[in-house]
């Protein structure tokens, strides 16, 4: 075996020397001493992109610095498990290429982590060499072949060769949500070639959009004889210039006249012309904090704890930070507690057979609220509170009362909990039922991507008996909605959200007001606020005739007939004005809605509209 630094380099100027490069990281591993640690040796350099799966370079997961053909490198064997960190890079595109040599018999293994959070990480792609695996546990020493996960299960075959290098070069370009695993070898495949191409912003499974960010690469050894190999210089390029995403809205500031017991639109374009990377945004109304304190609501998904009731444990060989939660959007509870103020949260930790309650002795459960963040992930942490280990309550509500209450303005609002699960321990308690939508997240170590339990778990368990507590007296936040809670943009592309408004149930004359928010993954605009006011004007509905129309049965379980002269289409709302499907039909099928009340616009062919209310039972 012998260096490879010459052939980086020519395989840089034939495939990048039209665009401006700056290398991030060169690491050909001789600067570190033969025999040493690999991240140990490097961070007593003051070299800080090598670290180790848990963060504990120089323990048992650190690899080696070895020697081969009279070169350094490094060598992954055992329980080694090296991570080289990347930046957390969420734009711009980059070249990572490294050579990787496995001798006969022994196979290698690499990934790309979107988020780097040990056993917490979301993976981007992974790659075997030498090796075939059905993504799940079962891998087999295969010469010649090498399966990669990326976007899909394995949609790329690596032609590894043992006894020689192998080259690899993988381009991800985050600006437009694309990657590249290039391949070549030594002497058997000088040439070379592109193995698969996906879509960067998946998991390496393609089960979830989880996002651009390009935190950190993993060399990890598989098994513990067979999964050995060396690695050796390994750089880490930006192509071209720095890049972001540039949004620009077409309004600032929305001013609406509704008739009464009506429903109208007001779009708002969002623009990333100008921008040089994918533009994201995330959105909601915000519909101002209540002025009156009194009244309580709790906001939940689970039914209440009893025999049905789950006890559930991950299966760790340490004490493990797992936080849980649900995610309740500003619909979920518009017409309950919009505007009130979140007081406090509870969770319920079971006692298991063996009398403990699966937490770590000494450890506290945390209880937090995040506002809404983009790629469906919670934002900042709005109000936190610790429960000591002494103050848990054992088979009931664990209250955790919050020093300042959080206003719940219209946002999708996170509520969690996170304690350290005992090894052997069961913490996470469900309610044996049917998992809601966004009733049950999980994440560990502190940090990453949160995961619904329902898609990962091998049995569903339901949801987190979580809750969230308010107190006040709810706004009135049923006039307004957006038509999507977020959307993305190519560059040069655009998007479109539409503001929904009804004036149902309101008077001539009366003025509401709110705030439509934004986030965004543009730099120099990541929050932008937009004005909305609308006025109920007294023109009010024109309708076709007194009684024209006859909705029956009113209330419903399940089908409606519309009786009435030339009906063109009728439009259904939900009671916060939210259009939910549109029908050329005069027989309307409500068994799949939920129980609450609706409203039929009904609009005949000379474009005359009725309102009528219909109350799903």
């Amino acid at each position: 075996m012998k260096k490879v630094s010459l052939l980086f380099a020519m395989i840089a100027f034939l495939f990048g020397n039209v665009f401006a490069q700056t290398v991030i990281i060169n690491d050909d591993f001789e600067a570190y001493p033969l025999g040493g640690k690999i991240a140990q040796s490097a961070q007593a350099q003051g070299i800080d992109w090598w670290t180790t799966w848990t963060n504990h370079p120089g323990g048992s997961e650190d690899g080696v610095v070895a020697e081969a053909g009279g070169t350094q490198c490094g060598y992954i064997s055992g329980s080694n498990d090296n991570v080289l960190l990347l930046g957390g890079q969420e734009a711009g595109t980059y070249d990572l290429e490294f050579a990787l040599y496995c001798d006969e018999g022994k196979y290698g293994y690499f990934n790309i982590l979107h988020e780097f959070n040990g056993s917490g990480s979301t993976w981007a792609m992974q790659a075997y060499l030498n090796a075939t695996n059905n993504g799940q546990s079962t891998t087999t020493y295969s010469v010649g072949h090498g399966t990669v996960h990326a976007g899909a299960n394995s949609n790329g075959d690596i032609p590894a060769v043992v006894n020689e290098w192998m080259f690899i070069r993988i381009r991800v370009n985050c600006d437009e949500d694309v990657a590249q695993l290039y391949y070549r070898s030594a002497t058997t495949y000088p040439e070379e070639q592109l193995i698969v191409e996906w879509q960067w912003s998946l998991d390496s499974f393609g089960e979830h959009t989880v996002g651009p960010k390009m935190d950190a690469m993993d060399f990890y050894a598989p098994h513990s004889t067979l999964g050995c190999y060396y690695l050796d210089n390994f750089v880490y390029t930006r192509i071209g210039e720095v890049t972001q995403a540039s949004l620009e809205f077409d309004t600032d500031e929305i001013n609406a006249f509704v008739a009464e017991d009506d429903v109208d639109g007001v779009d708002i374009n969002i623009s990333n012309a100008a921008g040089t990377s994918i533009g994201r945004w995330t959105g909601w109304i915000d519909f101002g904090a209540s002025t009156v304190t009194t009244g309580n609501h709790q906001i939940n998904y689970d039914a209440e704890p009893g025999e049905n009731s789950s006890l559930v444990g991950l299966s760790v060989d340490d004490p493990t930070l797992v936080e849980v939660g649900a995610m309740f959007p500003g619909s979920a509870y518009a017409g309950a507690a919009m505007g009130t103020k979140i007081v406090s949260a509870q969770y319920v930790v079971f006692t298991e057979s063996t009398g403990t309650t699966g937490i770590e002795p000494n450890t506290p459960l945390t209880f937090r609220v995040y506002g809404q963040g983009l790629y469906g992930q919670p934002g900042e942490v709005l109000a936190e509170k610790v429960v000591p280990y002494g103050s848990i309550v054992a088979d009931d509500w664990t209250v955790a009362t919050f020093d300042t209450p959080v206003d719940l303005t219209g946002f999708n609002v996170w509520v969690t909990v996170e304690f350290t699960q005992a090894v052997d321990g069961y913490a996470m308690s469900f309610d044996g039922g049917t998992p809601a939508e966004h009733g049950d997240y999980y994440r560990t170590n502190g940090g990453g991507a949160f995961g619904k339990c329902s898609e990962v778990f091998s049995t569903i368990y339901g949801n987190f008996h979580i809750r969230m507590n308010t107190q006040g007296a709810p706004v009135d936040a049923t006039w307004a909605n957006l038509s999507k809670p977020e959307g993305q943009m190519p560059i040069g592309g655009s998007d479109v959200v539409t503001v929904n408004l009804n004036t149902i149930g309101y008077s001539a004359g009366d003025v509401m007001n709110a705030m439509i928010k934004f986030i965004t993954n543009d730099p120099d605009h990541e929050e932008v606020d937009i004005p909305l006011t609308l006025t109920v004007s007294g023109e009010g509905v024109v309708e076709t005739a007194e009684g024209a129309f006859n909705v029956y049965p009113n209330p419903t379980t399940g089908m409606v007939t519309v009786e009435g002269e030339n009906i063109s289409a009728i439009a259904i709302y939900s009671a916060a004005g939210q259009l939910i499907n549109v029908v050329r039909d005069n027989r309307v099928d409500m068994s799949s809605f939920g129980t609450g009340v609706y409203f039929f616009n009904i609009i005949d062919n000379a474009n005359n509209t009725t309102v009528q209310r219909v109350v799903v039972k």
